[in-house]
């Protein structure tokens, strides 16, 4: 029965985002385990793709105690391994992927004791998995289903993570209302187990409805916009790569400010022959030639190796280019600026 319950739980948390994808096998079933009980992961397979009452998700478990149900619920929101909102004196649940969502709230409190070391290394046990799973001769086919409502192929569901660059980054602070922060998840597992990191660790932001949940069930603590700002500097100075996830209807609203040493997304597109593609890189960096003295300072701070010496000049791969911007802060002619990048216009939406 466990098997299959966690078999079914990969195709609803894969419904929601395959930024990492639920891929069944021993560390998925460990870390899943560690996470939900099985009458919780029966929950999540119940819970509709959107918000849904509990009345909903009750019919679709076959079950008539809704007050069970209920406090089922807020205890899973407690754990992060759910969202919860109120509407007009209702509250409404939805289920979380695995990343976007579910890991962050899980790490993004910064505690070091031994259950948030074991989950630590769970995860990276896992990440572990999926790379060898997906580098093997047969990958696995995924799963993909949720329960509920039919949802039209051409309506966007989940926006995959978006590399903005400082000006945005501002922008969207100052357009929002709601702000909170926690700690860097990639980081913080880092440090929980042996590998730690050297770059600012209280970066790890979320917006609006999401970050009244994570302030409301003590995940992360509310910020002003002046502290916000504070810390995007911070992390710009860094030289971490500003990556946002964000669907408005949905529970995502996630800044991360990512280094290329721990992020699981930064180090993936690092990694692959064409940076550009595995992510959605709206803006692609231009050279200046005029006012570029050739100092180097930009190429050190280019997680994607996108920038080199030829012959004595400056060079863009554009394939490698993700438009962070993150160089154009070392270079102390102002040799370097972005354009959009004429295949990525995706619009970027404020919470």
């Amino acid at each position: 029965m466990a098997k299959a319950i966690y078999d079914k739980l990969a195709g609803a948390l894969n419904a929601r985002s395959m930024a990492v994808p639920a891929v069944p096998c021993a560390e998925y079933y460990a870390l899943v385990e560690f996470l939900f009980s099985e009458d919780e992961a029966a929950i999540v397979c119940a819970m509709p793709i959107e918000y849904a009452r509990v009345e909903e998700i009750a019919a679709n478990l076959g079950t008539k105690d809704l007050k069970k149900l209920a406090a089922q619920l807020e205890s899973m929101g407690d754990k992060g391994t759910i969202h919860i909102k109120e509407e007009n004196g209702v509250k409404l649940y939805e289920g979380l992927p695995f990343v976007p969502g579910l890991i962050e709230f899980q790490l993004m409190t910064g505690i070091v004791d031994e259950r948030h070391k074991k989950m630590a290394f769970l995860l990276r046990d896992y990440s572990k998995a999926v790379k060898r799973e997906f580098m093997s001769a047969t990958p696995p086919k995924l799963q993909r289903s949720a329960p509920g409502r039919q949802i039209p192929v051409d309506k966007e569901i989940r926006q995959v993570t978006t590399v903005i660059p400082y000006k945005e980054v501002k922008e969207l602070i100052q357009n929002t209302e709601y702000i909170a922060a926690g700690t860097c998840v990639c980081r913080h597992q880092g440090n929980l187990i042996g590998k730690p990191s050297s770059e600012p660790l209280n970066n790890c932001m979320v917006f609006g409805e999401s970050a009244k949940f994570a302030v409301q069930r003590g995940f992360t603590k509310r910020l002003t916009r002046e502290e916000a700002l504070a810390r995007i500097d911070e992390a710009e100075k860094a030289g971490l790569v500003h990556n946002y996830a964000n669907s408005p209807q949905q529970f995502t609203n996630l800044l991360c400010n990512c280094c290329g040493c721990h992020c699981w997304i930064i180090k993936g597109a690092k990694n692959s022959p064409a940076p550009s593609l595995m992510v959605n890189a709206r803006y692609l960096v231009h050279i200046n030639e005029k006012e570029c003295t050739a100092c180097e300072a930009c190429i050190e701070r280019c997680w994607m190796q996108a920038l080199k010496m030829v012959d004595g000049k400056l060079m863009r791969d554009e394939q490698r280019c993700i438009g962070c911007g993150i160089c154009m802060w070392a270079c102390p002619t102002e040799a370097l600026y972005l354009e959009p990048r004429e295949a990525g216009k995706v619009p970027l939406k404020i919470c």
